[in-house]
């Protein structure tokens, strides 16, 4: 940490130390007088409970606060309110003289409120900012991010000392809830930066000068006491503003971007801010009784370092929607059961327990659970490797990234892939890889961390290495998905070079005008074996038993005396249903209308004899689709010929549609129908796989993308997409 940082972070920390001691000193009472004669008469309590306890009431005469007597008390003479006091002197209308000594222990609710939660929140906050800075140290991000932090937890911590009218805590406060919104929206400004998103807004550095009304009113406030109210309204409404204005830019960017961060930051800055805003801020400006008390709404406030915590800067968010489903999974858990077990004991002890002992049980027993969900993840992890899920999502993720390197076709490709799924989930560019051929002490796949570094050895072929280092410690979540991502890296290498190391010599054997090339010419005579062994037994199922059949037909009328007429033309029918059968065996093995007069005629053809055979109503909509590559048209007439044969065999549907759809440099084809449809894996061990998988196959042959979707009764919807790569003709 530089010096600058130091000194901030000291100054936050002496600055909270301050107005919690000022807090602690002293109880916090607000105990209302009358002074319009000429002793204070005790007028109303701020908690009338304690004052009950204390056999303290309306119209008892206050004599004497802490030794000295209370008309010369500043804040009865300013606010006719005594704020503070270690001990009372009053005098009951009767003229008994009581006296009161007052500890924080004797009115919970102020010291819970007054000192405990914002203790806890400063502390919370200050670790969060420490946290932040030290993972990612000479960020601007995080040093906004980590003020913001700062300003909230100290503003939050001055309430006590403000409300006993110490000048510093109000100062301090008055300064910080302003400053920590303006903090925000320079945050976001920056972010907004970093995500290459229009910055539509203000600038935020004229935002800073509304800190300059904040001494103005104050100096307006030394010289005129009766400018006090308004000051307080000017603060109020300012705060009111800001607040407003950062929801504002918060929306109108999630709606324009459709962008999950930027949603996840809208909800932590809304879930602690509006709260407050709406049940204290705007009642106290219009002039209405708040509708919660000022350090009852700052309760909420406390979601501000939970909501933060997880956003890591130094160019990355990476598992924000991870920390935040864990964490919220684990409250919604935690939630119920502390509710449970408080009850629980409410009922044993229900005369025993106040509402402020009650909640602070069902505090302790909350968060006692959420940190025993913790602690069983991390041995879940360190024993068993497993990893919190509740949605699934780092699985996909993996998955899609997956999915997406295996299109690459040469290393570098792959390499490039690779980099660019580190950046998008890790959301870092602060690494590298590298080619080296020394020794590395680690193996293939094995992570190495030291010295504030990663290393990850990703491919060793013995004569060279192939290096990732990231320039950070990464957390568990992110090593485990690198090492999985990594393990598909080194295969698909592996995979990689051996397909190079095939078109190497299949050039090698072009450049020798070598037209001998054993494994390959054993590869298409298999292919073509196949193929024909296909064919033939289609044949031989079909027109051959068809011929037979005939066959013996013609037998038994040419031993008969009598030659029927009717028989023989049935006979004849019989023979031209099987060269009607033959013929359209040869138009699917070479459509003969594809080359003679092009992929469209050739489909509306096919598509008028499946009107006629099929039992459904067909929808077709064809449109002229140009491919440079010819072998495209035969690919989109075999998809829709087995699509159709599809629907014609199995899929007992009444309705079919089938869409064709031209786009650049290849066409996207839809089939939806209202079938029986049925579980994808199911339907791929029935009589239909043969040909969903033959679909399948031709559309990965030519790199398209391909989505069934289907379920029991809901019908089959088929999405293919085929761009031509137009490198490859050459």
């Amino acid at each position: 940490m530089s010096k600058w940082t130091y000194s901030i972070f000291i100054t936050y920390l002496l600055l909270g130390i301050y107005v919690l001691v000022v807090a602690i000193r002293i109880p916090l009472i607000h105990i209302f007088v009358d002074t319009t004669s000429e002793q204070p008469i005790i007028d109303g309590f701020y908690y009338p409970d304690w004052a009950q306890q204390n056999n303290i009431e309306k119209g008892d005469l206050l004599l004497t606060i802490d030794g000295k007597p209370a008309e010369d008390v500043r804040s009865i003479q300013l606010d006719s309110i005594v704020r503070s006091a270690k001990e009372l002197t009053f005098m009951k209308p009767d003229g008994d003289v009581h006296s009161v000594t007052i500890k924080h222990k004797d009115i919970p609710e102020e010291f819970y409120l007054q000192i405990i939660f914002p203790l806890f929140y400063f502390v919370l906050s200050f670790g969060v900012a420490i946290y932040l800075w030290r993972r990612n140290k000479d960020n601007l991000l995080t040093s906004l991010l980590t003020l913001f932090l700062l300003t909230c937890s100290l503003a939050y911590i001055s309430t006590g000392a403000s409300g006993r009218g110490n000048l510093i805590g109000s100062s301090v406060i008055t300064i910080g809830i302003v400053l920590c919104i303006v903090l925000f929206i320079h945050f976001l400004q920056f972010y907004f930066r970093y995500l290459r998103i229009e910055w539509r807004y203000i600038n935020t550095k004229w935002l800073y000068l509304l800190l300059l009304l904040i001494p103005c009113c104050d100096f307006i406030e030394i010289v005129n006491s009766d400018f006090r109210t308004i000051a307080s309204l000017i603060n109020l409404g300012m705060f009111a503003v800001l607040v407003f204005y950062a929801i504002y830019i918060l929306l109108t960017s999630y709606l324009r971007t459709k962008l999950a961060k930027i949603r996840l930051i809208t909800i932590a800055f809304i879930t602690p801010f509006l709260p407050f805003l709406l049940f204290f801020v705007i009642p106290e400006i219009v002039g209405l009784n708040p509708i919660l008390h000022a350090e009852v709404a700052a309760l909420f406030l406390l979601f501000i370092p939970f909501s933060f915590i997880f956003i890591q800067l130094n160019e990355r968010l990476f598992d924000i929607e991870y920390q935040l489903s864990r964490l919220r999974y684990y409250s919604t858990l935690a939630f119920f059961s502390a509710l449970i077990l408080t009850t629980g004991v409410t009922i044993l002890f229900i005369d025993k327990l106040s509402i402020i002992k009650i909640t602070s049980v069902y505090i302790l027993v909350f968060f006692v659970i959420i940190a025993s969900f913790y602690i069983k993840e991390q041995l879940d992890f360190k024993y068993r490797k497993i990893i919190f899920s509740s949605t699934g999502n780092y699985v996909h993720n993996l998955y899609a990234a997956v999915n997406r390197m295996g299109k690459a076709k040469n290393q570098q490709e792959l390499l490039d892939q690779f980099k660019y799924e580190i950046t998008e989930k890790l959301g870092t560019t602060a690494f590298t890889i590298t080619t080296i051929t020394e020794d590395v002490p680690f193996t293939r796949g094995e992570v190495n961390i030291g010295n504030e570094m990663t290393h990850l050895l990703l491919h060793d072929t013995g004569e060279e290495k192939i290096m990732l280092n990231i320039r950070h410690v990464l957390q568990k979540e992110e090593l485990l998905w690198l090492e999985l991502l990594a393990l598909y890296v080194s295969m698909f290498i592996d995979n990689l070079k051996l397909i190079e190391d095939l078109v190497c010599e299949i050039r090698l054997m072009k450049d020798n005008n070598d037209t001998q090339l054993p494994w390959l010419d054993k590869l298409l005579w298999n292919i073509i074996e196949k193929e024909k062994s296909i064919l033939a037994q289609e044949l031989h199922d079909t027109i051959l038993q068809e011929q037979l059949h005939l066959a013996r037909e013609l037998d038994v009328l040419a031993s008969s005396p009598i030659i029927k007429k009717e028989k023989v033309l049935d006979i004849r029918e019989q023979l031209l249903n099987a060269s009607k059968d033959l013929r359209e065996y040869c138009e699917n093995l070479s459509p003969p209308l594809l080359d003679t007069f092009g992929l469209q005629i050739a489909l509306k053809k096919l598509i008028q004899k499946v009107k006629i055979r099929a039992d459904f109503l067909l929808n077709a909509q064809i449109d002229r689709v140009q491919f440079q590559d010819v072998t495209l048209h035969l690919v989109v007439y075999r998809l829709v010929q087995e699509l159709l044969n599809n629907a014609i065999k199995h899929a007992e549907a009444t309705e079919v549609s089938l869409t064709l759809q031209a786009i650049n440099r290849g066409f996207i084809l839809q089939y939806d129908d209202n079938g029986i449809g049925g579980n994808i894996e199911d339907l791929m061990q029935s009589s239909a796989s043969m040909g969903i998988n033959g679909i399948r196959e031709r559309v990965r042959a030519f790199n398209g993308d391909i989505t069934i979707a289907s379920s029991h009764n809901e019908g089959m919807h088929i999405f293919i997409q085929i761009q031509e790569d137009v490198e490859s003709y050459d």
